[in-house]
């Protein structure tokens, strides 16, 4: 089954995501970051396809994250990336 990840630079941003989310109420896990993805914290928040527009939202309101994958069988995609401006 394919997900989603929300991947963060250091635990700080991973328990604020996690914060956002609940208070969003967004439904999601506390996953363990794959070790392919790397200079990422050990930490990332896990959705599926039904809340990504919700995160979507999140992340244009100005959330602070490191990336967005989507992860399926046969790969990790980036979709998003955090554009400091």
């Amino acid at each position: 089954m394919d997900f989603y990840l929300l991947v963060y630079k250091n635990t700080s941003d991973a328990l604020k995501g996690e914060e956002d989310f609940k208070q969003r109420k967004i439904a999601h896990a506390v996953y363990p970051t794959p070790p392919q993805i790397a200079g990422s914290c050990g930490i990332s928040l896990r959705f599926t396809e039904m809340e990504l527009e919700a995160v979507e939202k999140m992340i244009e309101s100005g959330a602070v994250y490191k990336a967005l994958y989507k992860i399926t069988k046969m790969s990790i995609i980036k979709i998003k990336e955090f554009d400091v401006k």
